[in-house]
């Protein structure tokens, strides 16, 4: 099944940036999300997002960290719904 990442760098002085693509499964989505914050910091931090106090949770999110514990973006990759299937 077809994968969809959305994908926000964090940057105060630009502005973030949203990317969005479409991947063949969830393994190269999380892949390609890798990769871009590894251009940000060399070992980025993934975890899975915690929302703040009384806020529901959304599932697959994941926040990215810098080494210094920093927030630098988060991501979620999806099942995509353009597999051909309607509804």
């Amino acid at each position: 099944m077809k994968s969809i990442l959305i994908l926000v760098l964090f940057n105060l002085q630009s502005g973030s940036e949203v990317v969005t693509a479409e991947f063949d499964d969830d393994r190269a989505c999380e892949l390609a999300a890798l990769r871009t914050f590894q251009g940000v910091t060399a070992e980025p931090d993934l975890r899975p997002l915690e929302p703040a106090g009384g806020a529901t949770p959304i599932d697959g999110t994941v926040i990215a960290r810098d080494s210094d514990g920093a927030e630098i973006g988060m991501y979620s990759c999806n099942p995509s719904r353009s597999d051909g299937q309607n509804g």
